[in-house]
């Protein structure tokens, strides 16, 4: 008989919500979220309006927001997985009801333009999410292993590395060891949250980045924005995962001087001295780890590590 442990936040057999907050999905996509949830031996659960479409998105706005309620207020859902991104996810946050999702707290998974919606739920009610995977994904060996040290597993300490075949293309931007509550996402996600009652503090942070199909000029943009609006002042750490498409050989830039998204990152972040990776394993990338978001981590640049308690999330959840 499969026991939950205490220190492990989901049991076999645990019913996973599944959403659409942004981008609508096909039938296909939806059978795909399905099966890697049963991969798990977890129950996949979702309603009618998952396939919903209007335009770009996956139904109106006020219909996301409410299948995202009815979710969090299904006592027999344990968590919450995303189906997809897209765009959208920042529509429906000004919709949801804050007080309800408090008041039932389940983990909530995604990432890209679910990045918005990690951010909201953290803002308004201090609850964790976790960030690296979306349910129509392909998962490789690697995610799955994180998903079930995370959720499914009972061990107390859980440590986050690369995998062995994705250490090319990575580096150490300055080394060193630090620790605080980590957040983070997409880059162009972030950038559209300043101004905005669902922006984080970052001060003392650890945040981690992750972009896909931008030029540099553009994460230099975007970069510099987060700059001169202060947010990367006091944060104690930074991790930048694989921005996939995003070098100079990835556009046409053959009649015109460009610098390398490299040397973008270098000018931009090294300056501040503090602990900061590239090409940490997460992105719209096939090897994608899972990162918590709105706990206490430790991170250590050198090796490529995040370290922390499962425990806590359990105090959550």
């Amino acid at each position: 008989m499969y026991i939950k442990d205490k220190y492990s936040i989901l049991k076999k057999n645990d019913k996973i919500g599944l959403i659409t907050p942004a981008g609508y999905i096909t039938k296909q996509k939806l059978n795909n979220a399905i099966q890697n949830v049963k991969n798990f031996s977890l129950e996949a659960f979702y309603y009618n309006s998952v396939l919903d479409k209007s335009g770009y998105l996956a139904g109106t706005d006020k219909n996301r927001a409410n299948e995202l309620h009815k979710m969090y207020a299904d006592k027999s859902v344990k968590a919450i997985l995303c189906v997809r991104g897209g765009y959208g996810t920042a529509r429906i946050l000004d919709l949801l009801d804050y007080e309800l999702i408090k008041n039932n707290p389940k983990p909530v998974i995604g990432y890209s333009d679910i990045t918005a919606l990690l951010f909201a739920v953290y803002k308004k009610t201090c609850l964790p999410g976790f960030h690296g995977i979306v349910g129509a994904s392909k998962f490789s060996e690697y995610s799955k292993d994180n998903f079930r040290d995370i959720f499914l597993n009972t061990q107390n300490e859980i440590i986050i590395c690369q995998p062995e075949n994705n250490k090319d293309n990575t580096y150490i931007i300055s080394p060193g060891k630090t620790e605080g509550i980590i957040i983070g996402g997409n880059l162009s996600i972030l950038t559209s949250l300043l101004g905005t009652k669902y922006d984080l503090d970052w001060k003392n942070k650890i945040v981690f980045i992750e972009e896909i199909n931008e030029a540099p000029y553009k994460i230099d943009r975007m970069l510099t924005q987060l700059k001169q609006a202060g947010k990367f002042k006091n944060v104690k750490g930074i991790i930048l995962g694989i921005f996939s498409k995003c070098d100079t050989d990835d556009f046409d830039t053959k009649n015109e001087d460009s610098f390398s998204l490299k040397e973008v990152i270098l000018e931009k972040i090294r300056p501040l001295q503090i602990p900061t990776v590239y090409g940490f394993s997460f992105g719209h990338i096939k090897e994608q780890a899972i990162f918590p978001f709105g706990i206490k981590v430790q991170f250590d640049a050198d090796k490529f590590q995040i370290q922390y308690k499962r425990q806590v999330l359990q105090d959550f959840f």
